[in-house]
């Protein structure tokens, strides 16, 4: 069974989509063609990956905060796999009220930190 979208998650992956249709042409076309065959949910979480990707500059071993569990370390690899990173920064995210699938999760934090 799926759990269940807080409201904030949906609005970040809603944004995650729009975000990436806005990228280039064939993004665009990639997730319009994914929204037609697949999920909903399972291609806004795509696209969430795909912009924390890329506003992390994360190399291709390296998980974003929506794949993270709080608790991660780095393990047996050490701190390059960056598992301990993205836990830290999906702490800060839950911590400060946003949601794991911010497109832009540093944007996102220093938002709610200038507002605060």
């Amino acid at each position: 069974m799926t759990k269940r979208l807080r409201a904030i998650d949906r609005e970040a992956l809603e944004r995650a989509i729009a975000i990436d249709r806005q990228r280039d042409l064939a993004t665009r076309q990639q997730i319009d063609e994914k929204l037609e065959r697949e999920p909903w949910r399972e291609v806004a979480e795509f696209a969430a990956y795909g912009c924390q990707c890329t506003a992390l500059h994360l190399k291709p071993w390296q998980p974003p905060p929506c794949w993270a569990h709080p608790d991660d370390g780095d393990g047996e690899y050490g701190p390059v796999m960056g598992r301990r990173a993205a836990a830290e920064l999906l702490r800060r995210l839950l911590a400060a009220g946003l949601s794991r699938y911010e497109p832009d999760p540093v944007k996102a934090l220093d938002r709610v930190e200038r507002a605060a």
